[in-house]
């Protein structure tokens, strides 16, 4: 009997024209994910929201014809629910009365009807009129899930969620949801996976996450291992320590999770999407690599999905295969396909590889097909690699989809070489090109950059951007925004912005008109910023006139002006800041936080006390958000031994969750590799 051949035995060309075959000659495989309510059920936004959430019986259903117009008809539902268990507010009555339009039935074409008998899980805000569905859903069913009755174990999961939204400690809301999912099976861990991965940094940390995930991701639903899989990619993701325990236990996890024989794709593409975040250590596992075994037939999905997992691991030994599949892939394959093919060719082999997508870029235009893919998959790559391809497309004729994706992916690869390509597609009314273009440019932010844009400055039309943009400019000595900005300056909303512009561009007659405007202008936000700017401009003989101001903290200037020392560097200035720090008034401590950064760097001087009021500061729950976020940039500034202590006492606190400032202490110990003390 003639053995069979192993898989290096067989020529790469080989490999990929059968497989190429397999998928083209295959009806795409049936996922019965989409039958599943709860794929991607999400409940914490709306428990959150919610201003009483109970377990209600539907006790009764009527229905209204309502004639509109004299021609028009639609149908009021008025539903009847009895109250079975209160979860979360107060309600006192035998029943409650809602309509269709305050449960957004109308929203939800296909629902499945509410019906007499059924148990409804009610998640009510407040509306004009009374209760009413407040929040968004992808269906009725995830609006309003059908219980079973009242012991409906998803009733578990949102008890969870309920004590989970009345913590006020991040790492105590990670442990309640992991011992949540310690219990919870099948659709009930699926609200409890999505309110993981929004704390994924802190998850990625604690000491069992990957133990109590591995389960969901052997779980029979694909909904749950999809969920599972997502999430532990986000985990993956954030954990910038490269933990070994987490990534060693997802790969065995998600190997198993592959294995299940089951034809569900998404939850497959989202195993290998996570798997590819693992890291080397995933290609190195040997009952992983027959995963990677590209002779196997998968969906275009998971084909795509496996390939840029691939790239990502840079799996040595499979260049020649991908090249050749690349080469025989349809140039109309789908999207995701060729997307996971492209990058695992210009990841694994990069001169080769991007040789041969430029070549295919130019095969696909020439056919009349889009090369948006193809210029996505360029826009991911290092800029070094990405750069000469993004010039070579730069050259054909681009539709409106192309140019955007030309803009954007120059906007991530942010080059110098690609000057003069972005500066072709700052068209006038085509502004979500224009966004992506100019955004490029500052980001390259060169002399040759600032030339480029600098004929299209009287054309953007969204002030703010337009200030951004002069003080790009003005970095580089081109003044052409200095009337924007002194004129927009006493704008609360586009101070800021006004403000750097005037720092940056430097006008010599900037500090005379500003002196002119602080001498003579009887209105307060003016007199605001011309203290500011003043300051930004080093108009250092208006120091006592800006101490004196300082020091009266009932006065309208003094936050500008405590704000304008610092940028000053006068150190008669430390003592107003040190009491600026005990200040009720969240202007003074805003501004004396900002001030702090510059005037606790001064040489010769005693500052360690202010040091470590910023560092309170930072992590003071109770404090104003903008205080924080001032003490934090000062201490970035200063780049002092404190901020990693703040930066991990800050990430717990819950009452940061959504905001802008969590995503920058997150993304600083990210970058700073911090661990963190969660108990």
């Amino acid at each position: 009997m003639e053995a069979k051949p192993c898989i290096s035995s067989i020529h790469p060309t080989q490999i990929a024209a059968v497989f190429l075959m397999y998928l083209l000659l295959a009806g795409p495989t049936p996922s019965y994910t989409h039958h599943e309510w709860f794929q991607g059920l999400d409940l914490e936004p709306a428990l959150g929201q919610a201003s009483l959430v109970m377990v209600g019986r539907v006790a009764h259903v009527s229905e209204t014809k309502i004639v509109m117009g004299g021609k028009g008809e639609r149908s009021l539902l008025q539903f009847r629910f009895e109250p079975v268990l209160v979860l979360k507010g107060v309600f006192s009555r035998e029943s409650l009365s809602l309509t269709s339009d305050d449960l957004g039935v109308q929203r939800f074409a296909d629902a499945s009807p509410i019906e007499s008998g059924q148990f409804r899980l009610l998640m009510l805000g407040r509306s004009m009129q009374g209760y009413a569905i407040r929040h968004e859903s992808s269906s009725l069913e995830q609006a309003i899930p059908q219980l079973r009755d009242q012991n409906d174990p998803l009733l578990e999961t949102v008890k969870v969620l309920l004590a989970v939204s009345a913590s006020p400690d991040r790492a105590s809301k990670v442990a309640l949801l992991l011992e949540g999912l310690r219990t919870q099976k099948g659709a009930p861990a699926v609200p409890l996976l999505a309110a993981l991965k929004r704390r994924a940094l802190l998850a990625a940390q604690a000491a069992d996450t990957v133990e109590v995930l591995s389960p969901h991701l052997s779980d029979s639903s694909p909904a749950v291992r999809e969920q599972a899989a997502n999430t532990l990619h986000e985990l993956l993701e954030t954990d910038s320590l490269d933990q070994p325990r987490l990534r060693d236990g997802a790969v065995n996890a998600l190997r198993a999770s592959l294995e299940m024989a089951d034809p569900d794709v998404e939850a497959r593409v989202a195993a290998f999407e996570a798997l590819g975040a693992v890291g080397p250590r995933a290609i190195e596992n040997r009952s992983v690599q027959s995963q990677f075994d590209l002779s196997r037939p998968l969906t275009f999905r998971e084909q795509g999905a496996r390939l840029h997992a691939l790239g990502q691991l840079k799996g040595r030994g499979q260049e020649a295969t991908v090249m050749a599949l690349v080469k025989q892939m349809p140039l109309d394959a789908p999207a995701a396909f060729q997307y996971g093919a492209e990058w695992a060719l210009a990841r694994l082999d990069p001169p080769e590889g991007i040789r041969e997508l430029v070549f295919r870029v130019k095969r696909k235009y020439d056919s009349g097909l889009s090369v948006v893919t193809d210029i996505d998959v360029l826009g991911d790559l290092p800029s070094a690699d990405a750069a000469p391809a993004l010039l070579e497309v730069s050259k054909l004729s681009l539709d409106h989809a192309e140019q955007y994706a030309l803009a954007s992916a120059c906007r991530k690869v942010a080059d110098p070489r690609l000057v003069a390509p972005l500066g072709g597609l700052l068209v006038p009314n085509r502004w979500d090109i224009w966004w992506e273009a100019s955004e490029a440019l500052a980001r390259i932010d060169t002399d040759e950059a600032a030339k480029a844009f600098e004929p299209h400055l009287r054309q953007e039309t969204n002030l703010l951007r337009k200030l951004e943009m002069a003080g790009f400019l003005g970095r580089h000595g081109i003044r052409d925004g200095y009337p924007y900005a002194i004129e927009h300056m006493s704008d609360p909303d586009l101070r800021e912005q006004a403000i750097s512009a005037l720092g940056a561009i430097r006008e010599p007659r900037a500090v005379g008109e500003l002196r002119k405007i602080l001498e003579t202008s009887n209105d307060a936000a003016w007199n605001i910023a011309a203290v500011r700017a003043l300051g930004k401009l080093g108009a250092v003989e208006l120091v006592p006139r800006f101490l004196e101001l300082a020091r009266s903290e009932k006065s309208l200037l003094a936050p500008s002006a405590i704000i304008a020392l610092g940028d000053l560097h006068d150190a008669r200035a430390l003592e107003i800041v040190r009491a600026g720090f005990s200040s009720r008034n969240t202007e003074i401590l805003t501004a004396s936080a900002r001030a702090a950064g510059n005037l606790a760097a001064l040489p010769g001087m005693s500052t360690e006390d202010i040091r470590d009021l910023l560092s309170s500061l930072l992590a003071d729950s109770a404090a104003p958000q903008e205080a924080r976020a001032a003490a934090l940039d000062s201490l970035v500034a200063l780049d002092d031994r404190r901020l990693d202590g703040a930066l991990a006492r800050a990430v717990r606190d819950a009452g940061l969750e959504g905001s802008s400032l969590l995503l920058k202490i997150e993304k600083l110990l990210r970058e700073r590799k911090v661990k963190l003390t969660l108990q």
